[in-house]
């Protein structure tokens, strides 16, 4: 699995604002759509992400991100990552510790569920019921998902 952390300009400033509002950028993406910037952002809290704090995060950031983009014509969406994410990239790891996951690596056909229980940007450990822990790097893991 890659680990395509969100990065660049843009990217940096929405997560240097989203942590001091308490948030964690999971993925972000902005692209312009027919002249018009588009702007994708992922967020994550330890509380959950409601909408009122969608709107409340929308608010924050919408006048910033007119100002680095040098454009009011934006279409800008924020969201949570759900309740059964596919982890789409392996530093969502470090944001997801705690959760319970599916895994799925290269040398196993079924998935592996447990609780993530440490995590940074070279491996990853997760906890299955019965108390054994297994750990995989990024090149390893096929796929994974966030449980329940």
């Amino acid at each position: 699995m890659e680990n395509k952390r969100p990065s660049g300009p843009i990217a940096d400033e929405v997560e240097r604002t989203l942590t001091q509002l308490g948030y964690t950028l999971v993925e972000f993406a902005a692209k312009t759509v027919k002249g018009r910037m588009h702007v994708h952002s992922v967020v994550h809290h330890p509380d959950g992400v409601s909408l009122d704090r969608l709107t409340a995060v929308h608010r924050a950031l919408e006048p910033r991100l007119e100002m680095l983009l040098d454009t009011r014509d934006l279409y800008i969406e924020f969201s949570s990552p759900g309740v059964e994410r596919t982890v789409k990239s392996f530093h969502e790891f470090t944001i997801f510790t705690g959760r319970r996951a599916a895994i799925r690596s290269g040398e196993s056909g079924e998935p592996i569920e447990g609780t993530i229980t440490n995590a940074d940007d070279s491996f990853v450990e997760i906890t299955t019921e019965t108390g054994e822990t297994r750990s995989y790097e990024p090149e390893a893991v096929r796929t994974a998902r966030l449980l329940d």
